[in-house]
């Protein structure tokens, strides 16, 4: 079936329920990166909730570094802006209040189980399908947040080239059939659960909907930062989505984002 399912701003306007937060939407089918594009638009001053969505992207970009696959009519690649006040360091409760409207909004239109691969990452059946990164920009004098804006990349449906070699272990896709205007009221689900939840961020209202979904709790992980890979066991998550880790000497950690990511640990690592 070729449902018709395009990105429109006045297909997004028709589902969105909240009204009273004033989204202006800059919508392509290619650009870069919309965090790239967005950076320049909080530069030069565009206000909150401005929202820059595209069909694809050339320079989809990930966490430490990496790229985003980002093909064509297959996806959704979205930035919010956000001038939100609060400290540098609660940035990465935006990330986690969007993992959960993320997950929230898959389940909703998809009736499938969602789960969250810490920090940012949303899984069904052990594929991911969505990635987020938020970038921000700090005032060095009074260390406060100029501006943060939030990428979201959902793969809704599969490539028609199938994903490249080095992911399509990883990745994953929601539909393996078009279904006409998903993207347009997956986009405004989005939006309206992230806005919810960004109204109170700093009493992290969405906590227990982020614990229940967390991947690994109780289980073998591997910690991988710049000094290396280090085994440990994932304990669970603090009030403030940190990581809570058990080392192989029994000592504690708990991480917070920065520069480290997380991966399974499987038999074949202690071989």
């Amino acid at each position: 079936m070729n449902e018709k399912d395009v990105i429109s701003e006045n297909g997004i306007r028709e589902y969105i329920l909240n009204k009273s937060i004033p989204f202006s939407f800059h919508v392509y089918d290619l650009v870069d990166s919309t965090n790239i594009r967005m950076k320049e638009l909080a530069e030069n001053g565009e206000p909150e909730w401005s929202v820059v969505i595209s069909e694809s992207q050339t320079m989809g970009k990930g966490r430490l570094g990496r790229t985003f696959f980002s093909p064509s009519d297959t996806g959704i690649y979205m930035t919010i802006l956000l001038r939100p006040s609060i400290s540098p360091e609660d940035t990465t409760k935006i990330t986690t209040a969007m993992a959960v409207a993320v997950a929230e909004t898959i389940e909703d239109v998809s009736g499938q189980k969602t789960n969250i691969k810490w920090v940012n990452d949303i899984y069904i059946s052990d594929k991911k399908v969505c990635g987020i990164l938020t970038e921000s920009s700090f005032d060095a004098k009074t260390n406060t947040l100029k501006y943060a804006f939030v990428g979201v990349g959902i793969n809704v449906y599969n490539p028609s080239d199938n994903f490249p070699d080095d992911i399509k272990n990883i990745a994953g896709y929601i539909f393996s059939e078009r279904k006409k205007d998903t993207k347009n009221r997956i986009i405004v689900g989005v939006l309206d659960r992230f806005s919810e939840y960004y109204k109170n961020i700093e009493k992290n209202s969405y906590f227990e909907n982020y614990k229940k979904r967390l991947l690994w709790i109780g289980e073998k992980i591997n910690i991988i930062s710049p000094k290396g890979t280090t085994p440990a066991l994932l304990r669970g998550i603090d009030k403030n989505c940190r990581l809570i880790v058990e080392y192989d000497d029994n000592s504690d950690e708990i991480i917070s984002s920065g520069e480290i990511s997380i991966r399974k640990k499987e038999l074949s690592d202690e071989e």
